[in-house]
């Protein structure tokens, strides 16, 4: 199987759906929802999601599912106009229907996918920096996508510093950039503010940050296997980034790429462990640069039969954690 995700094969059209309906089934078959606390004090670009969650938990799933699938077709999108993997392959599509999977609270409607798609977008915008010295366009572009963001899942917020990252990565110093950048992260979160100010809902809108961003959160209940899961997944893709810098990556302009996501996945550990009211649901975000980097590295391995195990392990693990989901620990 991990021969076939190695390369473009049409194949794998019927393939990568099946894999999202076994991961997804159960909760198409019996839907089920676990209410967090940025379900009962939703923000509120992530409001109108919700309703749909409360009318119907099937329609909440579907939605669930349709915006994970957005997460993917822009992700593929991104591979092919600038080439993250160099060898034609879909193996970063299947790493990322898997790591979406890695928990319950993961496959059901959250407001952490609507924002990854956002900060995707971010991202995809701070790329196009590159070699554009005078680009003002496209920065403002990128700290809008991460302000919006954080109107779906507030904890967002700490990534607006991908805007100031990928102007030092991508460009030299310009001050109109980082004005731009500036505009662009404040201008959405103004609007929001200044409605609420108009409708006389500013409390209200400032209780609901304040209750997403430092109200005390309970941490996610996960079982054994997801954290062993965790852990393996964190040696892999250490060693997918010592691979990628130690000659793994060819070109300048990808070195510069997976640099971003890099900080990116430094980012999301830095806030878990060093942020006490952020809840660890915010490794959510690291699936990104994790299906890349580990991508990148199993597609590129010279040994077959490593790649072979370290996919076996990958698989082994992933119907552990869809079969066990009651042999629970905390984070």
């Amino acid at each position: 199987m991990f021969k076939l995700l190695q390369r473009n094969s049409s194949i794998n059209f019927v393939l990568l759906p099946v894999v999202i309906l076994l991961l997804w089934g159960s909760n198409l078959l019996n839907p089920q929802f676990i209410t967090h606390y940025y379900d009962a004090s939703p923000m509120i670009l992530y409001k109108p999601l919700l309703a749909i969650q409360h009318w119907s938990m099937l329609a909440g799933q579907v939605v669930s599912i349709l915006i994970m699938g957005a997460n993917l077709l822009l992700l593929v999108k991104i591979n092919s106009s600038i080439r993250l993997i160099e060898k034609r392959s879909v193996f970063y599509v299947f790493l990322f229907i898997v790591f979406s999977a890695s928990l319950q609270d993961f496959k059901q409607l959250n407001p952490m996918q609507p924002a990854l798609f956002f900060i995707i977008l971010g991202i995809v915008s701070l790329y196009k920096m590159y070699k554009n010295e005078r680009e003002l366009r496209s920065i403002f572009e990128a700290g809008v996508c991460f302000s919006i963001a954080s109107l779906f899942y507030a904890q967002a917020i700490y990534f607006i510093l991908l805007a100031p990252i990928g102007l030092f990565i991508f460009v030299s110093f310009y001050w109109r950039q980082w004005l731009s950048a500036f505009a662009g992260i404040v201008i959405p979160l103004l609007i929001v503010f200044l409605l609420a100010y108009c409708f006389d809902a500013l409390p209200a809108q400032i209780e609901v940050w304040k209750e997403n961003l430092v109200a005390a959160h309970s941490d996610l209940p996960i079982n054994a296997f997801p954290l062993l899961f965790t852990l393996y997944l964190a040696l892999l893709f250490l060693i997918s980034v010592l691979y990628a810098y130690a000659g793994g990556l060819k070109k300048v302009s990808v070195k510069k790429y997976y640099l971003l996501l890099l900080f990116f996945m430094l980012i999301v550990l830095a806030i878990t462990f060093l942020i006490p009211f952020v809840s660890t649901d915010i490794l959510f975000f690291g699936t990104l640069p994790a299906a890349i980097f580990i991508s990148n590295y199993m597609v590129n391995v010279r040994s077959s039969v490593l790649a072979e195990i370290l996919f076996i392990i990958i698989i082994v693990f992933v119907v552990l954690v869809q079969i066990f989901p009651n042999v629970s620990t905390w984070l």
